[in-house]
């Protein structure tokens, strides 16, 4: 995987270069960052699996990683409401995955995340 604008350093200690790597490049927050990320000439890669998979960080070697991926409300919220298992398998094991090999691997994890209220009690 080639990192964007690589030839650019970014004062880490050691002149150890940033590097992120992004989950998810559609999502609406991930885009965001790698605008950013350009602005500010930071390296970074989008992952190019899903993050309930462990190589990609293998793969990348990144100094940090960012997740904004998650099951969304496409086409609308009652996806997620009626698809459960899917739903739970990518916002919670898939990021649990994700904290578990940047653990492993001395990693920064920045996680955004929202979640979808399955079952509301308008008496609390």
């Amino acid at each position: 995987m080639n990192f964007a604008n690589a030839d650019k350093t970014n004062g880490c200690a050691d002149d150890e270069q940033l590097k992120f790597l992004i989950y998810e490049c559609t999502e609406w927050i991930g885009s965001l960052f790698s605008k950013l990320f350009e602005v500010q000439s930071i390296l970074f890669v989008y992952s190019s699996g899903r993050h309930e998979k462990r190589s990609d960080i293998a793969n990348v070697n990144p100094s940090h990683v960012f997740n904004a991926a998650g099951m969304t409300s496409r086409p609308n919220v009652d996806w997620c409401e009626s698809h459960k298992v899917e739903t739970i398998r990518m916002n919670v094991v898939g990021t649990l995955t994700l904290v578990d090999v940047c653990c492993e691997k001395g990693l920064i994890l920045i996680n955004y995340a929202t979640g979808c209220i399955f079952e509301h009690d308008s008496t609390l």
